[in-house]
């Protein structure tokens, strides 16, 4: 059998790769956020005296411990997958990353035994709590230093470096390393924030005793600050993200913002519309609730939502009536009829731009009115269920962002790649016009 004909049956092995990648990632960047999250409350839990952050900074902590097992399972499935059904390619990958993915190893190791540490001496160092809030930020640390390796090979796949292979510098600081470095950084708070705030609505609507629900309806709002307060810086982030694959492989870029796979934006864009809405309209319902009235700062956060639903409705109008032509949603003459608001400049800049300055600003009151304090247990069953279309949403966000990245490099199967104008999806390698500057011989060798 030639080495790299196997395929998977049913499924095939690009779909097995597919969900094996996405399913780590959902694992992984929750992980990843959470420590941070978890490791920030227990600090804020130290400082302020509050007991409710101390218990949800280790209810946290106890269930990445549970979760991590199942997230370095699939990691370890991907690994193997990607070796067997794509050697060429992943030998490809490894020569040139060798270094890259031995520090990731150790940084995923780093990360495994001071997690489980941080949680198995919690009561150990109950005494000494600064030197065990330490513990929690190093894990954290650890799993920021895995992620960024990654990025690395990842950011190299779509923008590999205009440099030979065997320059490891320049392979890693490729063209789009720093701003997808900084898109997932921020993505993981996020989606982790989302996702915690969903879990609590959903208890908040299932408890019964006071001290239950007050306590949830806490971990809700706790929730949302970091989801809604990180997603919303996305939209430049990812301009600057779009920008640098516009710049580096504009094939890419014209798939997924000009071509038949321009409606993934387009359905970023209903995620994100979904999710500013639902967050801005759940700050408002709980401003009724603060300690102190504040009439003046619920009726700027009125306008406030009319004006997150206006900015969001610009960026859902597509760009012409070519919706999704994979499903024969196409109407009047496709591609060719232009719909004059949802051109990307200046519309959809507007749009992006204003769904970050009114979310900052309405998390910004937001903030004040929690510094003077809120009446904890009587939202209503409404806000939660927005909490819990949030945490739906945000891992479709998740899915539908890693799908339209991946699916750039295939530029409509014409030819496709999987090392952009390098490596084909057929694994047949480029010797000309190869950004890298591959080698047919620099694969025959192996890894390191």
């Amino acid at each position: 059998m030639p080495i790299g004909d196997l395929d998977v049956p049913v499924l095939g092995k690009n779909a097995t790769i597919a969900v094996l990648v996405q399913t780590h990632i959902l694992f992984a960047a929750f992980i990843i956020g959470a420590v941070i999250i978890a490791a920030t409350s227990e600090y804020m839990g130290m400082v302020t005296k509050q007991p409710k952050y101390e218990r949800f900074a280790r209810s946290l902590a106890r269930f990445v411990v549970l979760l991590f097992a199942s997230g370095a399972a699939l990691a370890i499935t991907f690994v193997l997958a990607l070796i067997t059904l794509f050697p060429v390619f992943f030998s490809y990958l490894q020569n040139i990353f060798f270094w890259v993915f031995l520090v990731e190893a150790f940084m995923f190791l780093g990360q495994i035994i001071i997690v489980y540490a941080w949680y198995n001496v919690w009561d150990k160092l109950a005494y000494r709590k600064s030197l065990h809030v330490v513990f929690g930020f190093i894990a954290g640390f650890f799993g920021l230093m895995a992620m960024t390796m990654i990025n690395a090979v990842a950011s190299y796949m779509l923008t590999p470096a205009e440099a030979p292979a065997t320059d490891l510098g320049r392979a890693f600081l490729n063209q789009t390393f720093v701003p997808l470095n900084m898109h997932r950084f921020v993505g993981n708070f996020g989606y982790a924030g989302f996702l915690i705030a969903g879990w609590a609505a959903w208890r908040y609507l299932r408890s019964v005793r006071e001290d239950d629900r007050e306590y949830y309806d806490w971990m809700g709002h706790w929730g949302m600050i970091w989801g809604f307060g990180f997603t919303i810086l996305q939209p430049v982030i990812g301009y600057g993200y779009l920008k640098a694959i516009r710049e580096s492989s504009p094939e890419a870029f014209n798939v997924i913002m000009l071509g038949d796979k321009a409606w993934t934006f387009n359905l970023l864009m209903v995620w994100m519309a979904i999710m500013g809405v639902a967050s801005v309209a759940y700050f408002l319902h709980r401003l009724r609730f603060a300690v102190r009235p504040m009439e003046t700062i619920r009726k700027m956060s009125v306008g406030a939502l009319a004006f997150m639903a206006l900015f969001s409705a610009l960026n859902l109008i597509p760009s012409n009536a070519s919706l999704v032509p994979q499903l024969g949603l196409v109407f009047a003459d496709g591609q060719d009829t232009l719909i004059p608001l949802g051109s990307m400049y200046p519309w959809k800049y507007i749009g992006l731009i204003g769904m970050m300055i009114v979310g900052l600003f309405v998390l910004a009151i937001y903030l004040k009115a929690t510094a003077e304090g809120f009446h904890w247990g009587g939202s209503s069953r409404w806000s939660q269920w927005a909490l819990m279309t949030c945490a739906v949403v945000v891992v479709l966000t998740m899915i539908t962002m890693g799908y339209t990245r991946e699916t750039a490099r295939r530029l409509d199967d014409d030819p496709g790649y999987l090392l952009y104008n390098c490596i084909t999806m057929d694994q047949e390698i480029v010797q000309e016009g190869c950004p890298a500057g591959v080698a047919p011989e620099e694969v025959q060798g192996g890894g390191g």
